[in-house]
């Protein structure tokens, strides 16, 4: 069996900032799948995107966890 590691960063978790450590991973793991089935953005846009899919993915119970505080303030065009 595999350890899992408590913290990873990388490009886009970095990118990503505070709604990455927000973010649960099966979140995570859902939208790759989603992108992978749809196609890609710029990394520039990725925040809102990200958000944007989080919500999508809850609206239709693909992932049971609500967006967060900085998911919500990127959908408003705040700062997350």
């Amino acid at each position: 069996m595999m350890a899992h590691l408590k913290n990873v960063s990388n490009e886009y978790a970095i990118a990503l900032g505070a709604l990455f450590d927000e973010m649960p991973k099966s979140v995570i793991a859902a939208i790759a799948v989603s992108a992978m089935t749809c196609g890609g953005d710029h990394l520039s846009d990725a925040v809102a995107l990200i958000a944007g899919e989080w919500r999508t993915l809850h609206e239709n119970r693909i992932v049971p966890q609500k967006p967060g505080k900085h998911a919500r303030n990127a959908l408003k065009g705040g700062a997350a």
